[in-house]
């Protein structure tokens, strides 16, 4: 990955965000990592499905659905010659580019974080579970949640 070249392993970044800026971050990085996979779709649910977002409420606009979901498959066959419409590459398979794996990582390690601290007494879903840890180049980040 040519922007992780000559970049330390050992320089650390702290950063400190509150929750709902934590989880608005993690959407990001999910859908940054999903379109990488070839996930191309999910740029017409962030347009037409956003929930809470006013700006993005257009479920009633059918023919400009249609036309992005058009756009975006034809996008995606320029990009990923080989994926059929509906297919994606799996997060730690080639050719899904390696910083879709680090960014996984990234997001899997805040959501275990965020999950066990908003419930002490964990659940049975797998933002529970220990994250894998896909990308070995880089350890697994460390995320602290705690009240100020």
């Amino acid at each position: 990955m040519k922007f992780m070249e000559n970049v330390s392993k050992t320089t650390k970044v702290q950063m400190t965000m509150t929750i709902g800026q934590a989880r608005t971050m993690m959407r990001a990085m999910d859908l940054y990592m999903r379109i990488l996979m070839g996930q191309f779709e999910e740029l017409e649910h962030l347009f037409f499905a956003e929930e809470n977002d006013p700006v993005f409420k257009r479920e009633s606009d059918y023919q400009a659905r249609r036309d992005l979901n058009e756009y975006l498959r034809l996008v995606k066959q320029m990009i990923y010659p080989t994926l059929e419409h509906n297919a994606s590459w799996g997060i730690t398979g080639q050719p899904c580019p390696q910083h879709a794996t680090m960014i996984y990582d990234m997001y899997k390690t805040m959501d275990n974080a965020i999950s066990w601290h908003q419930n002490p007494k964990g659940g049975w879903t797998v933002n529970y579970d220990k994250p894998m840890h896909w990308y070995k180049e880089l350890p697994l980040p460390e995320v602290k949640v705690f009240e100020e």
